[in-house]
């Protein structure tokens, strides 16, 4: 008998501290929502956010060549607005390929061969080196080329 006193204490411990929960919680402000105050328009549009590293990365390798990438690209000038993917495809036998892409286009190619953590390091930034060397030529390319009949993606063609 006393087990079940107990157990209803505890349940209506626990039901008056829901209860206090729900009760304390503020409703939502309607004035708040009718002065516009809410609005995503004082914010920066996320379409417009640039800068980003993606990692697609699957294996402790390629995570660790994204890493090394990553802190080499941000020390790099120019490439703060710059969007670039890394793309890892493993393989057992021949280790990782990497490639690195712009706006969906690879861009370059590294291979990482399994067993040979300590060539990361030089690779990666190598690799951030060359791409953002690709970047501002492509960038380049399009304020020189500039032909109203080839689109923006044209241009990034030419070498």
């Amino acid at each position: 008998m006393r087990h079940a006193s107990a157990t209803g204490t505890r349940w209506a411990g626990l039901v008056s501290v829901f209860l206090a929960g729900v009760c304390s919680a503020q409703p939502l402000d309607d004035e708040a929502i009718d002065r516009d105050a809410l609005s995503e328009t004082g914010f920066p549009s996320i379409e417009a956010t640039t800068g980003f590293i993606v990692d697609r990365t699957m294996t402790n390798v390629g995570a660790e060549f994204f890493r090394q990438f990553s802190e080499a690209w941000r020390g790099l000038p120019g490439t703060e607005s710059v969007n670039v993917t890394i793309v890892e495809r493993p393989s057992a036998r021949y280790g990782s390929q990497i490639y690195i892409e712009q706006d969906g286009r690879p861009v370059a190619r590294v291979f990482l061969y399994a067993g040979r953590g300590a060539t990361i390091r030089p690779l990666a930034a190598e690799a951030a080196r060359y791409v953002a060397g690709r970047v501002s030529n492509a960038a380049l390319a399009g304020m020189i080329f500039a032909d109203p009949d080839l689109a923006g993606d044209e241009l990034r063609g030419v070498r």
